[in-house]
C-alpha cells in the first residue's frame, strides 16, 4: 500500500519532502549525509523557512533515490514554492483579525511609509498587545514587498548585540548562498556579528566595532534596495548596553526611505537612567525615533476579542466578571477566552488566569507539556535541535510533538526557534515545578545551548557552579573578543557572585579584577572600582601582600579615568613600595593622577622612577606605560623635543610588547603635537586612523578621546558639521559616568564651536559645565581651557571685561610657564583690546606669540599675532601691525585652515580701517565673510 496522499489541494513543498523522507525510512542527518547537505537546511526546507533552490531539489532526488513519479511530485512541489513567492501580488499569511487598535495600525501604515524619524516604538506593559502590533506590521509591510527582519532579546544569556544581529542571522539562515553573497557584497567586518557569513566573505584582518556596525547598516541597506526593509525589535527592556549601541547607529547610519525601525519594550521594566531609556532619548533628540505607549482595550473591544477568543457565547455574567478581570489586557483576554472555548462556561475567574493557563496545559499530551516546560525554565527562543536534544527527542519526531500546542496558541515558532507565546504561561508552569525537578531541566538546557551565557545561566540554576563559572568565563572573553565589554562586565560580575557562593576566595578576587577591567573598559569607573575593592578586601583577608599593592595601583588609576585624582593619589599613599613588581604600576597609577591634577613636573620625575623599576624589573610594558606618561607631561611643560622621543619610545615599546591601549595614547600624542605645531592635515590622517584603532580596541574612554580629537581637528580644516557630529559623538560615548577629561574636552569642542556660529547661550553653558567639572576635579588646566572660550564668547556678546577678569587669576603659577596659559593668553589679550586697553592687549598678545613659538604652537602664535596686530593699529603703529597681520596670515594659509584664515582676514580689515586703507578693509572683511558664512552653514545644514 502506498503512502496517503491528502486530497485537500496541492501540498507544500516541505509537506512532500518530509513525506517522502520518512516512505525513505531516512531521518533527516542521514538525508543530508546522503545529499551532500546540512541537517539544519533539510530542516529549514520541510518546515518552510526556506525556498528549495534548482540544484538542492536535485541533491534531494539523488539523496532520496526518488522513482519517477515521487520526483517528477517534488519538482512540481518545489516550482509551486517559487511561483508563490514570485508572484506579482506577495504571499501575505493572513493573521488573526486584529480587534480594536485602529489608531495604532493606522499609525503603522503610515510609518511604513514615511521617510522621515525611521523608528517607531510601541511600549507598554505585560500582555498589553505590543507583539501582536509587531506581528501585524510585519504582515503590512509584506503586502508591501518590503523584506521583514525580526529579532528580539531574551531576558538571559541573549547575544551582545541582541536584537539587531538576532534579526540580521534571520534573514542569514533563510536566504540562498546567491542572494547572500549579492548583498554582502562591500559588507566586511560582517563576520565578526554574524560568524554564519564568514564563508561568504573574502579574508581580511581583524575588524573594527565602527565597521562592524558600518558593515550592518550596509548589509540592511543593500536588503532594502529594492522594495525597502521594515527591521522588528521585540523585548527591548532586556537589550544590554552593547545591542543598544549597535541599534543606534543602525538608526543614525540607515536611509528613512529605505529602511523601517518598529521596536517595542515593557516600559515597566525600563528604569529611567537605564540604557534603553538613555539611548531613545538620546534618539529623540536627533529626531530620529517616534513613541507610541499603548492603552488597554476599550470595553466593546474587549468584548470583541473575548468572544472571538472563546469561539462561543459566553454567559453575560461570565463575561462581565472576565473583563474585569482582564482589566483590558489583550493577553488575559485571549487566554481566558481559550479556556471558556475549551467548554467551562462556569469559569471560576478567582482562580483568575492561573487557573485558564493550567486548565488549558491539563489538556495537552504529556510529551507536549515536558517539551513547554523545558521552554517555560528556558525563558528564551530556542533553537529546535537545541530543544530536541533537552527534551530527549529525535528532532524529526519534534514537530509532532509541538502540534498539539501549537494548535492551543501557546508556541511562537520562527526560523531563529520555538518559544512560549506568553510569559505568562512560563510563571505558571514554573511555579508548579519542585526544586529538583527544575535543577534537572536547567542542567538538560545547559548541556543543548551553544551560547555560553545562556549555558551558565542554566548550569548556576542547575547547582553545577563549576561547569557555571567555566561556561561564564568563556562567555566573557568571547563578548570582550567583540569588544561588548558592557556584556563581558556582565557575565564576570555574575561570574564573582557565583564563585562568592561556592569558590575559594582567590578566584573571587581574579575574577572580581578582570571584572573591573571590563568595566573600565566601559566607562563605568564607579562600578569598575567598587569590583576592585572587592578584590582588594578578599587580598587583604588572605595576607597577599603583593597582590594588595597591584590592586591598589590599578585602584589609582581608575580614579584617574574617573577623574578624582586627588582620591587616586591619596589611595596609592596607603601602599608602601618595595623593590617589587607592583612597584611599577603603583609609580604610574601616581603618574597619571599627578598628570590629571596639573602637576606636571612631579609626574614626569615619577615616570623617570616607573621607567627604572621596569627596566630593572624586564617589564616592557611598564617601561612604555612610563615613556608615555612622561611624554604627555613633557609636552605640557613646553619640551617637545623630550615629549616627541618618549611618545616615540612609548609606541614602539608597546607595539613589541602587545599592548595596544598605550600604543594608541602614544600615537595620539604624537599626534597633538603636530596639529598645534600646525601640521593639520597630517594630524587629521594621523587622528582618523587612531580612531580605527580605537574602534578596534573598544575601551570607551580611549574612544570618546579619539572622536573628540577627530572633532578638533575638523574645525580647523573648515568642516563644522563632522566637528560637532563627533563632538556630540564623544559626549555619548564619555555617559553619565566617564571621566570629566573625556566630557571636558568634547563639551569644550562644542562650546566653541556654537559660540563661533553665534549659538551664545548653549555655548556658555557647556563650558560653564566644564569650568565646573575642573574645579571638582582639580585640574586647573581644565578651567583655563574653558574660560579661555568663555572669554571669546563674553568679547562677541559685549562683555570683554568679565572676559578678562575669567582669565587674569589663572595665568601661570610661580615659576612656571604653562603650556595652557600660553594658549590661553591670546584670548586674554583680545579681551583686553576689546575692553578699551590697547596698551596691554600688546603686552599680552606679545608674549602670547613668543612663548607660543618657544614651543611650537602655531595655532596660539597665529591668534596672538592676529590680535597683536589689531592692538597695533589701535596705537597707530601701522607698520608694526600690517606685520603682525601679514605674518598671522602665512601661518594660516601655511596650516591650511579657513577658520584660522577667516580669523586673519577679519583682522586684517580692522587693521586696514585703522591705518586708512578702506579699499583693503572691504577687500578683507568680504573674504572673511565668506568663509564665515560657508563655516556656518556647515553647521547649519
Amino acid at each position: 500500500m502506498g503512502v496517503p496522499v491528502s486530497d485537500a489541494g496541492p501540498q507544500s513543498f516541505g509537506t512532500v519532502l518530509t513525506r517522502l523522507r520518512r516512505a525513505a525510512g531516512l531521518t533527516q542527518e542521514e538525508l543530508a549525509e546522503r545529499a551532500g547537505l546540512s541537517a539544519r537546511g533539510i530542516g529549514n526546507l520541510e518546515r518552510g523557512v526556506r525556498r528549495p533552490r534548482r540544484f538542492t531539489v536535485q541533491l534531494l532526488v539523488d539523496g532520496l533515490a526518488l522513482a519517477e513519479p515521487d520526483r517528477d511530485e517534488l519538482v512540481a512541489a518545489s516550482r509551486r514554492a517559487h511561483q508563490d513567492s514570485d508572484a506579482g501580488e506577495p504571499s501575505v499569511v493572513p493573521g488573526p483579525h486584529l480587534v480594536g487598535r485602529g489608531e495604532e495600525r493606522a499609525l503603522i501604515e503610515a510609518h511604513l511609509g514615511a521617510s522621515d524619524s525611521p523608528m517607531l516604538l510601541l511600549t507598554g506593559q505585560t500582555g498589553i498587545g505590543k507583539t501582536r502590533l509587531l506581528a501585524e506590521a510585519a504582515r503590512l509591510a509584506q503586502a508591501r514587498r518590503m523584506t521583514v527582519l525580526s529579532g528580539a532579546c531574551q531576558r538571559f544569556g541573549g547575544e551582545p548585540y541582541a536584537p539587531v544581529v538576532d534579526a540580521l542571522a534571520g534573514y542569514v539562515r533563510g536566504a540562498s548562498p546567491l542572494a547572500l553573497r549579492r548583498h554582502l557584497n562591500d559588507c566586511a567586518g560582517l563576520e565578526r556579528l554574524l560568524p554564519e557569513v564568514g564563508g561568504e566573505l573574502a579574508p581580511g584582518p581583524s575588524r573594527t566595532r565602527r565597521l562592524m556596525f558600518g558593515a550592518a547598516a550596509r548589509f540592511v541597506g543593500s536588503l532594502a534596495a529594492r522594495h525597502g526593509v521594515l527591521l522588528v525589535l521585540d523585548d527591548l527592556q532586556w537589550a544590554g548596553a552593547d545591542g543598544l549601541t549597535l541599534l543606534a547607529s543602525l538608526v543614525r547610519a540607515v536611509r528613512p526611505d529605505r529602511v523601517r525601525i518598529l521596536a517595542a519594550y515593557r516600559d515597566t521594566e525600563v528604569p529611567p537612567s537605564g540604557p534603553v531609556a538613555e539611548t531613545v532619548l538620546d534618539l529623540a533628540r536627533l529626531h530620529l525615533v517616534t513613541h507610541r505607549p499603548l492603552s488597554p482595550l476599550a470595553e466593546p473591544d474587549a468584548a470583541t476579542l473575548l468572544r472571538r477568543s472563546a469561539g462561543v457565547d459566553v454567559r453575560d455574567d461570565v463575561r462581565e466578571r472576565v473583563l474585569r478581570l482582564a482589566g483590558g489586557l489583550p493577553l488575559f483576554l485571549v487566554q481566558l477566552g481559550h479556556a471558556l472555548g475549551g467548554g467551562d462556561t462556569v469559569l471560576s475567574v478567582p482562580w483568575g488566569l492561573t487557573h485558564a493557563v493550567r486548565q488549558q496545559l491539563g489538556a495537552l499530551p504529556t510529551a507536549t507539556v515536558e517539551v513547554l516546560t523545558l521552554l517555560a525554565v528556558g525563558q528564551r527562543r530556542l533553537d529546535v535541535d537545541a530543544l530536541a536534544t533537552a527534551a530527549g527527542l529525535d528532532p524529526d519526531d519534534l514537530p509532532d510533538v509541538l502540534a498539539p500546542a501549537h494548535a492551543a496558541r501557546l508556541l511562537d515558532e520562527t526560523s531563529a526557534g520555538v518559544r512560549l507565546t506568553h510569559e505568562l504561561v512560563a510563571e505558571v508552569i514554573n511555579a508548579d515545578l519542585n526544586p529538583g525537578h527544575r535543577h534537572l531541566l536547567h542542567r538538560r538546557l545547559a548541556d543543548a545551548l551553544r551560547p555560553a551565557g545562556a549555558a551558565a545561566y542554566h548550569y548556576t540554576h542547575a547547582q553545577d557552579p563549576e561547569r557555571a563559572a567555566q561556561t561564564l568565563r568563556r562567555a566573557a572573553e568571547q563578548a570582550a573578543r567583540q569588544a561588548a565589554h558592557d556584556t563581558a562586565a556582565r557575565y564576570l560580575g555574575d561570574l564573582v557572585d557565583l564563585l562568592d557562593r561556592a569558590g575559594p576566595q582567590s578566584a573571587v578576587a581574579e575574577a572580581a579584577e578582570e571584572w573591573a577591567g571590563e568595566l573600565a573598559a566601559a566607562g563605568r569607573y564607579d562600578a569598575a572600582l567598587a569590583a576592585a575593592e572587592r578584590a582588594l578586601l578578599v587580598y587583604r583577608k588572605e595576607g597577599d601582600d603583593e597582590r594588595q599593592r597591584l590592586v591598589i595601583a590599578r585602584i589609582g588609576y581608575l580614579h584617574y579615568q574617573r577623574g578624582t585624582p586627588r582620591e587616586g593619589l591619596a589611595r596609592i599613599a596607603t601602599a608602601d613600595q618595595p623593590e617589587s613588581g607592583a612597584a611599577v604600576q603603583l609609580h604610574l597609577a601616581r603618574a597619571a593622577n599627578l598628570y590629571q591634577s596639573t602637576r606636571y613636573q612631579d609626574a614626569v620625575e615619577t615616570c623617570t622612577a616607573a621607567i627604572a623599576a621596569a627596566t630593572a624589573a624586564g617589564d616592557e610594558r611598564g617601561i612604555a606605560g612610563g615613556h608615555l606618561r612622561r611624554g604627555l607631561a613633557a609636552r605640557l611643560l613646553g619640551d617637545n623635543r623630550v615629549a616627541l622621543a618618549d611618545l616615540h619610545a612609548a609606541a614602539s615599546t608597546a607595539e613589541l610588547c602587545g599592548d595596544r591601549n598605550t600604543v594608541l595614547r602614544a600615537l595620539t600624542g604624537i599626534a597633538v603635537l603636530h596639529h598645534y605645531r600646525g601640521e593639520l592635515s597630517r594630524a587629521d590622517r594621523q587622528f582618523t586612523r587612531i580612531l580605527q584603532l580605537a574602534e578596534e580596541l573598544g575601551d570607551r574612554e580611549v574612544l570618546s578621546r579619539a572622536v573628540c580629537n577627530v572633532g578638533a581637528s575638523a574645525v580647523y580644516l573648515g568642516h563644522w558639521r563632522l566637528a560637532l557630529r563627533r563632538f556630540e559623538q564623544a559626549l555619548d560615548l564619555a555617559g553619565a559616568d566617564s571621566s570629566p577629561m573625556c566630557a571636558s574636552m568634547a563639551l569644550i569642542g562644542r562650546g566653541s564651536l556654537l559660540s563661533a556660529c553665534g549659538r551664545h547661550d548653549e555655548a556658555r553653558a557647556d563650558l560653564l559645565t566644564v569650568v565646573r567639572l575642573g574645579v571638582d576635579s582639580d585640574n586647573i588646566d581644565l578651567v583655563r581651557n574653558a574660560s579661555a572660550q568663555l572669554a571669546e564668547t563674553d568679547v562677541r556678546l559685549g562683555r570683554p571685561d568679565e572676559g578678562a577678569a575669567r582669565l587674569l587669576p589663572l595665568l601661570d603659577r610661580p615659576g612656571l610657564h604653562e603650556w595652557q596659559v600660553t594658549d590661553s593668553l591670546p584670548f586674554l589679550a583680545q579681551a583686553q583690546l576689546a575692553a578699551g586697553d590697547p596698551d596691554a592687549a600688546t603686552r599680552t598678545a606679545a608674549e602670547a606669540a613668543g612663548r607660543a613659538q618657544d614651543i611650537e604652537h602655531a595655532i596660539a602664535r597665529t591668534d596672538a599675532l592676529r590680535v597683536h596686530g589689531m592692538a597695533a593699529a589701535e596705537l597707530g603703529e601701522t607698520s608694526v601691525a600690517t606685520a603682525s597681520v601679514r605674518e598671522a596670515l602665512s601661518l594660516a594659509n601655511a596650516t591650511g585652515s579657513p577658520y584660522l584664515e577667516a580669523r586673519v582676514r577679519s583682522a586684517w580689515a580692522t587693521v586696514a580701517r585703522r591705518c586708512g586703507d578702506p579699499d583693503r578693509a572691504a577687500h578683507e572683511q568680504e573674504l572673511a565673510d565668506g568663509l564665515f558664512v560657508a563655516l556656518r552653514q556647515e553647521v547649519m545644514a
